[in-house]
Formats: structure tokens, C-alpha cells, sequence
């Protein structure tokens, strides 16, 4: 038989292995504290898990007793259920602060694997809503598409494919956004625009790169005389002009530099409108968290979130652009995407308001737009002078008629533009219907003017 000391140790180690247990669970502790740094209430009835450890422990050291196990015996096992004990309690721990990573989830990381719960992104649910729908197979009136991207998408088709998507959505021109200066500008000149002088037109754009050295600034403007003189009809500038070029000191250069104002003045004078990418969406700025509505895009193109980013805001670029549309007003500009602000028309509207000479296209917004028809109808209405008609992405017969379903008719409830393609967020969209005066000057009238080119006639459609 064991002398009562030996017990006694015996006892006293398996008390310290469960203290140390309980230790083991005090992150339980900390997420249970108020915002105030205290205990909302007492550790015994906040932490139930302490408390049940405790009666595990308990019931392992009558039991070991009982059973006369040797002392090995039970401290190993002790300490081997404490390991357990706690790995589970952290597990949950950080179930409960990334409620959205399986890895942390087993219960549902086991659902999954059994087909009983399923990933957001395998949910495309249909719809059991039954209202009118209308297709729009050709716009209502000839089209001129301000914003088309050929090197990304269109080049993929040939001019004769591109013509036959025109011809059956009733497109009139396609602007050409990719005419690189110093690059492949002649090319683009010459396999659209010299080839179809009437029915497609390229803007110059800039490789700005990432550095500018002090002569650039002299070649921009001898660049865009050049362009001007080969048949570009404009310049795009992109989001990259306050966003990521730098000079020669690493600083980054602002939209409204000083250093920039020859370019302008040379725009000025060769009459050239600017189309302007300013910044990105204001989503792209937020956290990619499971608050944010384009969550999925966002994490399928990491590239276009800034969040963890050195980049400046939304607010400051287009107080730049604002400043530099200010000191110009002899110069066009086209804002790209209406500004990147489709999710607050209000300011939107403020610069339109603001600026004469500022327009703006609707290029990859429709999903915005088309999420607040009221709002959105109102807007086409005050400003239906100075909005023009773009799509930005892949020249889809599917793409363009989404466009003019959102524009021409008051259906309810359907996909917007680019969906599968782009889901930039898990919502459906609702038509404007806009009057046909409104129709003419957005799908064809207010670039015609900025362009030079003649008006629709009045029996157009």
C-alpha cells in the first residue's frame, strides 16, 4: 500500500495539471470581456467550459483512485486530455472570430465535404418571381460605344466579327480605348479605323510606367501630336496617372501635377477629348471580409483590392481630377464608369454639376445603376445631356442587349451585364425606361458632338 505522502504528491501534481488545464482555457476568457476591458460577469457562469474541466478532471482523479492506476498512468492521461481539452476550446475560439473560414469550422468543413452544406460560390439560385420580361435584341436608336477595350477582348474576334455583333445590335462606332502611343497605335489605326473609317475610332493611350523621368513630359506632348496627326480621335488616360506612377524620387504623382500642364495645353489645342479612369469602385477599398458586397470578385482578383495598400483613396483622386477639370475648362473630359461613384449618384451628380465640361460614361456600371432605378432614372433624366454609352468589357451580343434592357425597358428583377463573367455583386437589376429624346442623346447624340460627328437624324431609329 502507498504511504500517504506519495498520495498526497500524487494528489498535489494532478491538482497542478488541472489548474494548468483551466489556464489552458483562458482565451475563453478573453473573448468573453466587455468592451470595457471587465468581466461581464462572474468567470464560474461566463466561462462554462472552465467549469466543466473542472469536473472532468474531478471524475478522472476518483476514478484513477478508485481503479489504483498508476500515477504515470494518470498524469499522462491528464495531461493528454488537457492537450485536447484545449485545442478544442481554441478551435472554437477562432470559429467564433473567422466565422467564415471552414478551416476553422469542422462541423461545416464536414457538411461541405458531405454535399450537406454548400459554398457561396457554388449558390446561384433562379428565381420564382414571375413578371413581364422584354428582350432588347438592337437598341432603339444607332449606338456609339465610347468605351471598348480591343486588346483585352475585342481582339479575339476579327473586324468582320466585330462588324456582324454592330450590325445586329445596331452599333455605329466602336471607340478603341487601346491605341498605345509609341507602341501599337498604327496598328490599331490601320486594322479598324483606316479599314472602317465609319464605323470604328481609336483613342491614343500612355505607358505612363511606373517611373517618369523628366524628359517624359516633353515626349507626351510630341506623342500626342503624332497620334493626332496618324487619326486618333482622343485620349485615354488610365487609372494609373495618382495611382501607382512615381517621378524620379519616388513620389507619386498627382492627377493636377504642375508638371502635366503641357500635355494639356497640346490636348487643348489639337482639340482632343480625355477619356479619364479615376480610381476604382468603393468597394475595392474596403476589407474583403464578409461585410463587404463584392466579396467574391474581390477575392478572385486580389489584384483589384487595396485595402492592405498604400493607395490613396477614391475622395482624394477626384479632388485631384476636379482640381485639374477646374484650371481647364477649354478640355472635354469623360469620366469612365461615372466616376467610379455608380454606388452615390449624389456625387456624381456634384461633379457633373461643378464642371461643364465633364462627362461621363456608364461603361461596367450597369450593375450599379440598375440596382436603384429610381435614383438612376432621375440621374439619366437631370443629366441626360451628359452621359454617354459604353460597356468597357467583351463585345457579347448578350452583353450589349443587357445594356439596353436596362435602358429601354421597365422590366423587374434580372441579371445585370457581365454576370458569370464579373459577379461584382449578388443582386439583380431593374430597367429605367428612359423617353426616346433621352435614348438619342446617351446612345448616340452627346458622343456624336464630343466626336465631331453628325447628329442623328430626326427619323432616326
Amino acid at each position: 500500500m502507498r504511504s500517504a505522502p506519495r498520495r498526497s504528491r500524487a494528489t498535489l501534481i494532478l491538482g497542478l495539471l488541472a489548474l494548468a488545464g483551466w489556464l489552458a482555457t483562458a482565451s475563453q476568457v478573453l473573448v468573453r470581456l466587455s468592451p470595457d476591458g471587465k468581466l461581464s460577469s462572474p468567470i464560474w457562469r461566463a466561462v462554462p467550459d472552465v467549469r466543466i474541466f473542472i469536473l472532468c478532471v474531478a471524475i478522472a482523479l476518483l476514478l484513477g483512485f478508485a481503479l489504483r492506476l498508476r500515477r504515470v498512468v494518470m498524469v499522462l492521461t491528464l495531461a493528454l486530455g488537457a492537450v485536447l481539452w484545449s485545442g478544442a476550446v481554441g478551435l472554437r475560439v477562432l470559429s467564433e472570430r473567422y466565422p467564415t473560414h471552414l478551416l476553422f469550422q469542422p462541423s461545416r468543413l464536414l457538411a461541405a465535404a458531405l454535399g450537406e452544406e454548400m459554398l457561396l460560390s457554388d449558390f446561384t439560385p433562379g428565381t420564382y418571381l414571375v413578371v413581364p420580361q422584354h428582350a432588347v435584341p438592337r437598341a432603339k436608336f444607332p449606338v456609339i460605344n465610347i468605351h471598348a477595350h480591343f486588346r483585352n477582348w475585342y481582339l479575339q474576334r476579327t473586324p468582320a466579327e466585330l462588324l456582324r455583333i454592330m450590325d445586329a445590335c445596331n452599333l455605329r462606332y466602336l471607340v478603341n480605348l487601346d491605341g498605345r502611343l509609341a507602341g501599337d497605335l498604327q496598328e490599331a489605326l490601320a486594322r479598324y479605323s483606316e479599314a472602317y473609317p465609319d464605323r470604328f475610332m481609336v483613342f491614343a493611350t500612355f505607358p505612363f510606367g511606373k517611373r517618369l523621368r523628366p524628359d517624359v513630359f516633353r515626349q507626351q506632348v510630341e506623342q500626342v501630336r503624332e497620334a493626332r496627326a496618324l487619326g486618333a480621335r482622343g485620349l485615354k488616360i488610365w487609372k494609373n496617372l495618382g495611382f501607382k506612377v512615381r517621378d524620379l524620387e519616388d513620389r507619386l504623382l498627382p492627377i493636377d501635377d504642375l508638371r502635366l500642364e503641357p500635355l494639356w495645353q497640346a490636348l487643348g489645342e489639337l482639340k482632343m477629348p480625355i477619356l479619364f479612369h479615376v480610381g476604382d469602385s468603393i468597394a475595392n477599398y474596403g476589407a474583403v471580409d464578409r461585410y463587404n458586397e463584392q466579396y467574391e470578385w474581390l477575392r478572385s482578383a486580389p489584384e483589384w483590392a487595396y485595402f492592405d495598400k498604400p493607395t490613396p483613396p477614391l475622395h482624394l483622386l477626384l479632388q485631384q481630377f476636379e482640381r485639374l477639370a477646374s484650371r481647364h475648362p477649354e478640355l472635354t473630359f469623360i469620366l469612365a464608369h461615372v466616376g467610379n461613384v455608380g454606388e452615390n449618384l449624389a456625387i456624381a451628380g456634384g461633379i457633373l454639376d461643378r464642371h461643364p465640361n465633364v462627362f461621363m460614361d456608364i461603361s461596367a456600371k450597369v450593375q450599379e445603376l440598375g440596382r436603384q432605378p429610381r435614383a438612376a432614372r432621375a440621374f439619366f433624366l437631370r443629366y441626360q445631356d451628359r452621359l454617354l454609352f459604353g460597356t468597357d468589357g467583351n463585345p457579347d451580343e448578350a452583353v450589349y442587349r443587357g445594356h439596353f434592357r436596362f435602358l429601354e425597358t421597365a422590366d423587374e428583377y434580372f441579371d445585370y451585364p457581365f454576370w458569370g463573367l464579373f459577379n461584382f455583386g449578388r443582386w439583380k437589376i431593374y430597367g429605367i425606361e428612359l423617353p426616346d429624346g433621352v435614348l438619342r442623346n446617351i446612345y448616340h447624340d452627346n458622343a456624336a458632338r464630343i466626336l465631331g460627328l453628325p447628329l442623328l437624324p430626326a427619323d432616326a431609329g
